[in-house]
C-alpha cells in the first residue's frame, strides 16, 4: 500500500497567516467582516434582520465540560446561575466528561440524542471536526452570533472565526487567547538533584531522567511521553486527523515540507516504540497503565510518579499543588525541547459549540456571551468565589486565597478564554516554581516558530466518514499499547496495526487529506 503521501506542489508565503495566529489582545473583530451580513441565520426559525432575544420564558440549560467536578464547583455555579436568572431568565446545569472517558463518551452524547445545549470542544484533541462531520453541532451564522452574542462578535478576531469554519460554516465559538502547543513537564526537583541533573532540556536528558527513576524503583511517569517525542522531531498533530490528530503528523518546524506523515510508516515512530518498550520493561511506569482511570495529574500529586507532561499552565497549577502538599518534593518545570522554536495554538484549540438538537439555541448563545464577556461571570468560572477562593488586587489582578475547593482555571473554563478581561495573578510570595514558569514562558514568547500553512488546516472527514470511523474503531487495539511500550514485539505490532489500518481505509483518508490540503494551500496563496 502507498502510505507515503505525495509532495504537494507549492511554496508557501507563511507570513500570510502570521498576523492572525500571533495576534495580541489589543484588537477585536471590529467591523464584523466575516461573511455576508445579509445571509439568513443557520439556525432554524431565525432570520437575520428579525432575530429577537426573547427571554420571557424561563429555560433550564445543560452544558458539558471536560475534566472532573471540583468540591466547590456547584457552589460557584450557583452564584453564576443567580446572574443568569436575573439577566437571561435561565439556569445552567453542568455535567462533566472526565479526561479518561471523553474519548469514548463524547460521540455517544450525540448518537444517543442526549438532551443538552452547550459543550466544550476543540480542534483535533476534543472532537470538533469529527462531531461536525456527524452533524452534532449547530452551524452558527454571522447574523445569529451578532444577535445573541454581540459582545463575543466584537471581541473574537476575524482569524479565529476563519479557523472555526468547516466547509465555509462556523460550528464553534473559539476562545481568544494565545496558547502554546508545546508540552513541558512538571518534575520532582528533589529527584533531579538526587540524580545529578540541574535541568532537562533535550530528549536525551528526559530519557536519562526516566532511566534513573526506573533504576531507583520509582515510576517516572504515567506512560510514554509521545507528545514530547514527536515535538522533539519537529512534528505536530494534524487538525481533524484520526486519534485527535496524532495518527497523521506534519513537520510544523519546516514551512516548506507539505508532506503528511502517517506514523505507521515513520521510522522514528518505530524507534520511539522500541525505546518505550525498553523503558516499561525497566519499570519506568506501570505495566497496567492502560487499565488505569487516573487523571493526568494523579501520579504526580500522589507521589506515584516523578513527573507529569502537559501544557505550561497545567504544569504550573499541579506543580504548585504538589509543592504545597509536599514541599520537600521541590517540583519544578522543564522543557525537554528547549532548543526548538514554539508553535502557537490556533484559536480553535479551545471553544464551545451548541448541540444541533438543542431546543434553546438562542438562549444558549446568550449564556455563552455572559461567560465570555461578563467580568463577574468570567471571574467566577475561572477563579471561583471572591473572598473564599481569591481576592481582587486592583482592577486586573487576583491573589489566591484557597485553591483546594475550586482551583484557578482548572474547571474547563478554557472554552471562553478572553484575554481582554482575564485577570493576571498577583504573586505576593513568589516561589522558585513561579520563577521557572515565567522563565519558560518568556523563552517561548521569544522563540515563536515561523508559521506553517498547516498550522491552520483542519481536515474535514465527511467524505471518508466510513473509513474514518473504521480507523478510529481499530486504532486503540494497537496505538495505546505501542506508544506506552506495552507490546511483546514492536515490529510485529506495528505491522499488525498497519494491516488493520489498510483494511480500515487509511489510504483513502490520506488521499482525501492531500486533496483538501492542496486546495487549502492554493487558497492561502491566492490571498
Amino acid at each position: 500500500m502507498k502510505k507515503s503521501t505525495k509532495k504537494l506542489v507549492s511554496v508557501l508565503l507563511a507570513s500570510a497567516m502570521a498576523a492572525g495566529m500571533l495576534a495580541g489582545c489589543g484588537s477585536g473583530n471590529g467591523n464584523g467582516s466575516t461573511g455576508d451580513s445579509k445571509s439568513s441565520s443557520a439556525v432554524s426559525g431565525t432570520s437575520g434582520d428579525n432575530l429577537n432575544a426573547d427571554t420571557s420564558e424561563h429555560v433550564d440549560l445543560t452544558m458539558y465540560l471536560i475534566g472532573d467536578r471540583t468540591p466547590d464547583f456547584d457552589e460557584v455555579y450557583a452564584k453564576i446561575n443567580e446572574i443568569l436568572e436575573e439577566k437571561l431568565n435561565c439556569s445552567l446545569n453542568v455535567e462533566f466528561l472526565s479526561w479518561g472517558e471523553h474519548d469514548t463518551k463524547y460521540s455517544l452524547l450525540f448518537s444517543s440524542q442526549e438532551d443538552f445545549d452547550l459543550i466544550f470542544t476543540a480542534s483535533s484533541w476534543c472532537h470538533y471536526e469529527q462531531t461536525v462531520s456527524l452533524g452534532g453541532f449547530a452551524p452558527l451564522s454571522e447574523d445569529f452570533i451578532k444577535a445573541y452574542a454581540p459582545d463575543i462578535w466584537e471581541v473574537v478576531p476575524e482569524m479565529a472565526w476563519e479557523q472555526a469554519k468547516i466547509d465555509g460554516q462556523i460550528y464553534m465559538v473559539p476562545n481568544y487567547a494565545n496558547e502554546f502547543g508545546q508540552e513541558v513537564l512538571a518534575v520532582r526537583g528533589d529527584l533531579m538533584e538526587k540524580y545529578g541533573m540541574d535541568d532537562i532540556t533535550s530528549w536525551d536528558d528526559l530519557m536519562k531522567f526516566y532511566k534513573a527513576c526506573a533504576a531507583d524503583g520509582i515510576y517516572a511517569s504515567q506512560g510514554g511521553p509521545w507528545y514530547p517525542f514527536f515535538q522533539s522531531q519537529g512534528y505536530s498533530t494534524t487538525g481533524g486527523a484520526p486519534k485527535g490528530g496524532e495518527l497523521i503528523l506534519y513537520h510544523t518546524q519546516d514551512p516548506e515540507d507539505l508532506e503528511f506523515q502517517y506514523i505507521g510508516e515513520w521510522d522514528a515512530f518505530r524507534e520511539y516504540c522500541q525505546e518505550m518498550k525498553d523503558l516499561v520493561d525497566a519499570g519506568a511506569w506501570s505495566s497496567d497503565v492502560l487499565n488505569s482511570s487516573d487523571e493526568r495529574q494523579t501520579g504526580l500529586l500522589t507521589g506515584r510518579t516523578a513527573s507529569m507532561s502537559w501544557n505550561l499552565g497545567s504544569c504550573l497549577t499541579y506543580g504548585k499543588q504538589a509543592n504545597e502538599e509536599h514541599p520537600d518534593w521541590n517540583v519544578t518545570m522543564v522543557d525537554p525541547n528547549k532548543n526548538l522554536s514554539k508553535k502557537v495554538n490556533s484559536y480553535i484549540n479551545n471553544g464551545v459549540a451548541i448541540n444541533a438538537n438543542s431546543k434553546n439555541k438562542e438562549r444558549a448563545m446568550m449564556v455563552l456571551n455572559e461567560f465570555y464577556t461578563n467580568p463577574d461571570v468570567y471571574d467566577l468560572a475561572m477563579l471561583g468565589i471572591e473572598g473564599k477562593h481569591w481576592e481582587a488586587v486592583g482592577d486586573d489582578q487576583y491573589k489566591v486565597i484557597d485553591e483546594s475547593g475550586y482551583g484557578v482555571a482548572s474547571n474547563c473554563n478554557w472554552g471562553w478564554n478572553n484575554c481582554t478581561i482575564q485577570r493576571e495573578e498577583y504573586l505576593e510570595n513568589r516561589t522558585a516554581l513561579d520563577d521557572k514558569y515565567e522563565s519558560i514562558k518568556d523563552a517561548f514568547n521569544n522563540n515563536i516558530k515561523e508559521d506553517h500553512v498547516y498550522d491552520g488546516f483542519n481536515f474535514d472527514s465527511s467524505n471518508v466518514s466510513t473509513q474514518f470511523a473504521a480507523v478510529e474503531a481499530a486504532i486503540d487495539n494497537y496505538y495505546n499499547p505501542l506508544i506506552n511500550g506495552l507490546v511483546d514485539d514492536v515490529d510485529a505490532s506495528i505491522d499488525a496495526m498497519n494491516a488493520a489500518m489498510d483494511s480500515a481505509g487509511i489510504q483513502d483518508i490520506l488521499d482525501e487529506m492531500n486533496r483538501q490540503a492542496a486546495e487549502y494551500v492554493a487558497e492561502k496563496e491566492v490571498k
